[in-house]
């Protein structure tokens, strides 16, 4: 699988894999805005399992596209509940603000 640590985003496939914010664990950056979009087999469907995370509340989000029903938001410092996809998709935004950097998150998704 295709590691994404110090890539700011990008499309990720395969069975398996880890996503985490720029850097982590250190600090992310200010000013973050990666997009991650994992693909899996066509009528597969992703499970996103969060290891850690630790984001600004309200200021830095992490919004996660692909499941049922409208966008998920994450922030602040509970890990979020395991993702399931809809489809053979999730993408990932992430977007940090100008101040206050945090540890930020990483997840596994498995096909």
């Amino acid at each position: 699988f295709v590691a994404a640590d110090d890539a700011c985003g990008g499309t990720l496939r395969g069975q398996s894999g880890i996503i985490s914010s720029p850097h982590f664990p250190l600090e992310y950056g200010n000013n973050a805005d990666c997009t991650w979009t994992i693909l899996a087999e066509p009528g597969d469907t992703i499970a996103l399992v969060f290891m850690d995370f630790q984001l600004e509340d309200g200021y830095d989000v992490l919004e996660v596209a692909g499941t049922e029903g409208s966008s998920l938001w994450f922030t602040g410092m509970n890990l979020p509940a395991p993702v399931i996809s809809s489809k053979n998709w999730l993408r990932l935004h992430f977007t940090s603000d100008g101040n206050h950097r945090q540890k930020g998150f990483s997840a596994q998704y498995q096909g």
